[in-house]
């Protein structure tokens, strides 16, 4: 959880866009429909893209700080606890989009033919 209090709103966003997708999942897995599935596909390509974007928004920090490090004096547990932060939007979007389409499958299963 400390994690998360340290990461930036841009990073907090991104990782709230995957609550869009699933939403629908759920709305879907209830009452399956043609327009929540056709939906899902774009807003799981937003989730992707804003993962893959606020992770490396956290890599150029790094290395932003990084560089205004004077020579001898990177302390590497920062470093370490920095490249921790850019994987936590890649892990709850990635982990929502994965629940989000089992629940897709859940409603796909449920749906009359």
């Amino acid at each position: 959880m400390e994690v998360l209090s340290q990461i930036g709103p841009f990073v907090k966003l991104s990782m709230l866009a995957s609550l869009v997708p699933f939403g629908v999942a759920i709305g879907y897995a209830i009452r399956p429909t043609e327009r929540k599935l056709t939906f899902m596909r774009p807003a799981s390509l937003a989730v992707i893209f804003a993962a893959t974007c606020a992770s490396a928004v956290g890599a150029a920090m790094i290395c932003q700080a990084l560089a205004a490090t004077p020579p001898g004096g990177i302390d590497m547990p920062r470093v370490y606890a920095g490249l921790a932060e850019t994987c936590v939007p890649v892990i709850v979007g990635f982990g929502l989009l994965a629940v989000s389409w089992l629940l897709i499958v859940a409603g796909m299963l449920r749906r009359t033919p």
